[in-house]
């Protein structure tokens, strides 16, 4: 049992593209036709699940046939980008309580703080991300891994940072939506998935406890559950991972 009480800290911890954004930034650029093109990026998507290509080579060819200016780039895809319609507010309410947010993301640091300040404003500044760099001349993008693994950013790795200077009571939140993120979901307490996703196939299918949404709003209601020690958490020791059930008073 996860010990549980109103003076809990909770940390969170967010997957970018297709989990804080409903459009995944990077497949928006690499789709289009004059650029790789869906086609060939499904083809290399296929030859990283059938481990013939490292993840990280992948997503590197991937950025490299990316030809559009930057100016190209946002006025044609990322201005219409989509951050999840409840993560504002979300985000107002973890500031209001003191609990950290970190985006932490398989993309390019540039374009994932320019969609949040569109929507954010100057409190983009205040969420910390986690993110590879990029290096944008002309029509030639370059993605600037931050890490030797081979994702070029192991997000686990930042969770691990984390858990390791937080109180012993600290609550670390994890969202997400794809395959991608169970190595840092199993270093939080409590997953979220969002539905219809990879996520939530991989977790169904090998039992891992998770709580389903789709718009932080969700999020939002159970963290102020935990906070208000409405709910507590009670390990599954055959994943690590926690599910979250209500307090009987």
């Amino acid at each position: 049992m996860v010990s549980n009480d109103s003076k809990m800290n909770i940390e969170v911890f967010t997957d970018f593209d297709g989990t804080l954004s409903m459009e995944d930034t990077g497949v928006l650029l690499i789709d289009d036709p004059r650029c790789m093109g869906t086609e060939k990026r499904k083809h290399l998507e296929e030859k990283i699940l059938n481990h013939e290509i490292a993840y990280r080579d992948a997503v590197y060819e991937m950025w490299d046939n990316v030809t559009l200016t930057w100016e190209e780039a946002w006025d044609e895809y990322l201005n219409k980008c989509r951050v999840d319609p409840g993560f504002p507010g979300f985000y107002e309410y973890c500031k209001k309580k003191g609990f950290p947010i970190t985006v932490v993301s398989s993309g390019m640091r540039p374009v994932i703080h320019k969609v949040l300040v569109k929507y954010m404003g100057k409190d983009a500044d205040d969420i910390e991300i986690v993110a590879n760099n990029g290096k944008i001349e002309g029509r030639k993008w370059e993605i600037l891994y931050i890490d030797d693994t081979p994702y070029g950013n192991d997000k686990s790795k930042t969770l691990e940072r984390a858990r390791e200077k937080a109180p012993k009571n600290t609550i670390f939140v994890f969202c997400g939506d794809g395959v991608s993120d169970i190595s840092a979901a199993r270093n939080a307490d409590v997953l979220f998935a969002r539905n219809g996703r990879d996520l939530v196939t991989y977790c169904n299918r090998h039992d891992i406890p998770y709580i389903g949404f789709d718009t932080f709003e969700e999020i939002e209601k159970v963290v102020a559950d935990l906070a208000e020690g409405r709910v507590k958490l009670e390990r599954d020791q055959e994943t690590g991972f926690c599910k979250v059930i209500s307090v009987t008073k």
